[in-house]
Formats: structure tokens, sequence, C-alpha cells
């Protein structure tokens, strides 16, 4: 600085200085900050392929906090620019400004981190589900071996594999976000499918106990002296019934495999009836 701008001003040249020195300080340290969120931003950036439009919240942020501080650098240059010339500027504004600057730093670093954990979290959840769909296949496969039919169920697995596969590419594409909505609506997607491979499942067990008490009234009734018309109705009456419970179930024609169910329930309990008598 030149002395004559300063003469008979000493001391508040040297508060001045001193006052930008702290502000250099500062500036600095965050600084330093800067250099590290926008080191780990232009690796977020180059892995986030082709799909960039997920990270703009991100690039937002960046592009906000690095521009404030650009212009508090502006700013601080414009300060011990004046001091040069012997004329304090507004210090109370800088510093102002360098205390808005760790909030908008920290948006940035919180975005990053954000995107990261998707980066690390999504390809995890897409390993649980992928697991999850492998055992729900096994249920499936043996839902239809005790139906003893094709059931929709395999056309839906077919059509989550091909979910799943479309949600992996997303990640493989760069976009952590999207993939991780696909993992959500699969996670819904195979929540049903387990409902309704438990709801084929149980149907194969209730033909299953169905058939089984059919054959022990038959059982009963051979071992009778003599025949129960009634009973014998009723048993052919079940065995028209039965011949219709896989079919139905494996059609997805559930009222009327229940209602069959229950007409099965009341011919044979008249059957047992008949057979007391």
């Amino acid at each position: 600085m030149s002395w004559l701008q300063w003469f008979g001003r000493w001391g508040e040249r040297d508060q001045a200085e001193s006052r930008l020195g702290a502000l250099k300080r500062e500036y600095g340290g965050h600084g330093e900050r800067v250099i590290r969120l926008s080191a780990r931003t232009d690796i977020a950036r180059k892995s986030a392929g082709s799909t960039l439009r997920a990270f703009d919240f991100v690039e937002r942020a960046f592009v906000t906090a690095t521009q404030e501080y650009a212009r508090i650098g502006e700013l601080i240059g414009g300060l011990e620019a004046g001091l040069q010339r012997g004329v304090v500027g507004d210090f109370a504004a800088v510093q102002t400004a360098i205390k808005g600057l760790g909030p908008s730093l920290d948006e940035l670093e919180r975005h990053l981190t954000a995107w990261e954990a998707n980066w690390q979290q999504v390809p995890q959840e897409l390993d649980e589900v992928e697991r999850l769909l492998a055992e729900l296949r096994l249920q499936v496969e043996a839902a239809v071996a005790a139906v003893g039919a094709p059931l929709p169920l395999t056309d839906r697995l077919a059509g989550m594999a091909e979910h799943l596969a479309r949600t992996r590419q997303t990640l493989a594409d760069g976009n952590p976000v999207e993939a991780g909505h696909l993992v959500a609506d699969f996670r819904i997607a195979l929540e049903r499918l387990s409902e309704q491979t438990q709801t084929y499942a149980s149907g194969a067990g209730a033909i299953t106990q169905a058939e089984r008490d059919t054959a022990e009234v038959r059982e009963r009734l051979a071992a009778m002296p003599e025949q129960h018309p009634e009973a014998v109705s009723a048993l052919s009456a079940v065995d028209g019934l039965l011949q219709e419970l896989r079919p139905n179930l494996a059609a997805g024609k559930l009222e009327q495999f229940q209602a069959d169910l229950l007409h099965i329930q009341k011919q044979l309990s008249g059957a047992r009836a008949a057979i007391k008598r």
C-alpha cells in the first residue's frame, strides 16, 4: 500500500489490514472445502452417464456454491484494491457473504452425500430383490407342481425379471435415483405376486385336503354292509366337482373355485350324515 494514502491514518490502516487478513484466512478455509467438493462433484458427474437429468439437483447446488465463492473472491479483491488507494471498503458485507457461504457448501455436500449413498445403496437393494425374486420363483414352481397345471404367475415372473434387467441397465446408465424408484416399484410388485402365489398354494392345499376327505368318506362307505344311496349320490357329485377344481384354480377363476370347494364340503357332510343313519 502507498504510505502516502494512509499518512496520519496508520491505526486505521493497521486495523483494515488485520480485518482483510482475517477475511482471507476464513475465505481460504472455505477454498479448501470447495476444492474437495469440486473433486467429488466431478467424480459424480462423470459417473452420471447418459442420464444427467437426475444429477441436476447436485449440479444446481454446485453452481450456486461455486458462483458465490467466486463472487466473494472478487469482493475481497475489491477490498484489497481499495486499501491500496487508502479506501476502506464494506468489510461487514463481505463478512456476511462469507458466513452465508458455509450453508451453500453444506447444501452441496448434502446433495453429494445423498447421490453417493444412492450409488452404494441401490446396487445392494438390487441384489436383495433379485434374491427375493429367485426365492419367489421357487415358490411359484412349487405352486405350479401342486396345482398340476401352468399358472399366470409364471408369465408375471418373466415380466418382473425383465423389469429387474431394465433397473440394472438404468443404474449402469448412471441414474441411481431412477433405479432406486424402479426398485421401490419392483418391491410392490414382488409383494403382490407373493400374495398371489400364496393364494394358489393355499388353493392347491385345499384341493389335496378335499381329495383326502373324499377318499376317507368313500372308504367308510365301502366298509358299510349296505350302500347308502344319498351318500353314493353325494360322492358322485363331489367327483364331478373335484375334476373342475384344478382347471378353475389354474385359470384364476377363484370365485368359482371357492364356491366348488364349499359345495364339496356340503356334499361330504351330507354323505357322512347319511352313512351314520
